[in-house]
């Protein structure tokens, strides 16, 4: 038995092992041959990789393709934004290797190149303040869209809605439409025809998941005026989308129910990131070049300087849009899953956020990696040698958004 990526699979291969989709579903039993429609099928649901019958004859060796020069100055540069972290932890320990050989393999990190922090650093720190009172205070107007989100949640609430329902709602945002139909049609999800309506959409990928999805774009799409000195939203849409694909595929392995809010949670973590950067651009450039210049975590920072963080502004926004209270407890307590009413999707979010800043993909703006607490691992009961499968698979579903979020 060996080990085969999705992309290099033959028709005709026996497969050793059974293989299942994110939602723990059977998709093929071991013992069958494999045939084209199982390789289109492994794709679709983001299997990066299953096992076959036989020796393998091309056994890859990642030392040998690697090249050791870059290896050793990945590894230094991440062990520095790594400083925050107990490494000799084992999880820790075999997500900085994985990390390691992911960078190697893609682009260098993001956060010094496209996060600039423009404001000088004040000499002495403010006192606290009240921050979210004054967040109340300016009132800040919510556009329309958040609105088809509240219509979302009221159709799918409805045990009586169908595909059509959910269409309709949809359809009264042509953006929003063509947006998830191209997501729709793209490699993401690999069906074999165009799909030209939202209720077939509907029907083929699942009412939660196409809700979901929905949704999460939705609300990200609505912060489209921040200025490039503070973020790159492309790098933070990145980082966001990233995290809700590693959040929904850990859900699944730890077949949990709520895969599709998991999904959600990981988008929107950030959230009230973008509301500082939005409402507060000074302060939020005060914020970035002080946790720069002192090495500390920003989120720390953010504590600090306004006396609440980001995480709280999040959970404060979500209130105001009546949004479930899952959400709100996922996004409150991504930093720490310990304190949250509901431990272990927190600890989920916080985990997904954790892999996703160590590898690299995108920013929020946050430079070095946040700690892994101990707790929200031990919640989860993953075995260490989980997430090399964990990382091909996220992966693979994000590279096929990439493109389109770019536009």
């Amino acid at each position: 038995m060996y080990t085969v990526k999705t992309d290099k699979l033959r028709p005709g291969q026996i497969l050793a092992e059974q293989v299942r989709d994110v939602n723990g579903r059977l998709l093929l039993a071991s013992g069958n041959e494999i045939q084209p429609n199982h390789i289109r099928i492994f794709k679709i649901w983001g299997i990066s990789e299953v096992n076959v019958a036989g020796a393998d004859r091309q056994k890859e060796n990642d030392k040998s393709e690697l090249d050791p020069d870059l290896v050793e100055q990945v590894r230094g540069s991440l062990m520095i934004l790594c400083r925050h972290l107990d490494l000799e932890h084992p999880a820790l320990k075999e997500l900085f290797e994985q990390a390691v050989k992911f960078r190697c393999r893609n682009e260098p990190v993001e956060a010094e190149r496209n996060l600039h922090a423009a404001e000088p650093e004040p000499q002495e720190p403010p006192p606290k303040q009240n921050f979210l009172d004054q967040l109340h205070k300016k009132k800040i107007i919510l556009p329309e869209i958040p609105s088809i989100v509240s219509e979302l949640n009221e159709v799918i609430a409805n045990p009586l809605s169908s595909a059509e329902h959910i269409a309709e709602v949809v359809n009264r945002s042509p953006s929003l439409t063509a947006l998830l139909l191209k997501i729709v049609n793209s490699s993401f999800y690999s069906f074999p025809s165009k799909i030209g309506k939202v209720s077939h959409a509907v029907s083929l990928i699942g009412t939660r998941e196409f809700t979901g999805l929905a949704q999460g774009i939705s609300i990200i799409s609505i912060f489209n005026n921040i200025p490039k000195e503070i973020i790159d939203m492309f790098s933070f849409l990145k980082h966001s989308f990233a995290c809700g694909i590693f959040s929904r595929i850990l859900a699944a392995h730890l077949n949990s129910s709520q895969t599709e809010q998991l999904f959600v949670s990981g988008l929107l973590h950030d959230l009230g990131r973008l509301i500082l950067y939005i409402h507060f651009p000074k302060e939020s450039c005060i914020i970035l070049t002080r946790s720069r210049n002192r090495s500390k975590l920003l989120y720390r920072e953010e504590q600090d300087y306004l006396g609440c963080s980001h995480a709280e502004v999040g959970q404060q926004l979500m209130k105001q849009w009546k949004l479930p209270v899952i959400l709100e407890n996922n996004v409150c307590y991504h930093h720490k899953p310990s304190a949250a009413q509901q431990v272990v999707p927190a600890s989920i979010v916080h985990l997904a956020d954790l892999i996703v800043n160590m590898l690299g993909i995108g920013s929020s703006g946050e430079k070095l990696i946040p700690p892994l607490e101990h707790t929200a691992w031990e919640a989860l009961k993953l075995p260490p040698s989980s997430f090399e499968k964990l990382i091909g698979q996220a992966t693979h579903q994000f590279k096929a958004l990439e493109t389109i979020l770019r536009v």
